[in-house]
């Protein structure tokens, strides 16, 4: 008995992980600091039916979900301080 909880709670505590950049995402529960960068980010695409056969939106939906999914100015917050900290090399 004491097993399967522990299995269903490590399953759960997966999902939450897996999950949670999503939620953040959709939702911005948790504020996140505002990075200053040297480009824009990418903005969301239009849908349009022709860029949808040509493959150009998928490509630009692509970009636009690696510059704007959940936790990413932490991630990115985080990566700098480890390059400064420990490896004393800034970017």
């Amino acid at each position: 008995m004491r097993r399967k909880v522990y299995q269903s709670a490590i399953v759960v505590l997966f999902l939450l992980i897996i999950l949670l950049p999503l939620l953040q995402q959709i939702t911005g529960i948790f504020p996140e600091p505002r990075l200053t960068e040297k480009r824009q980010l990418i903005p969301p695409p239009s849908l349009i039916l022709d860029s949808l056969r040509s493959g150009e939106f998928q490509n630009q939906f692509d970009r636009y979900m690696n510059d704007n999914y959940g936790f990413r100015s932490w991630i990115v917050m985080i990566n700098n301080q480890i390059d400064i900290g420990v490896f004393r090399v800034t970017r």
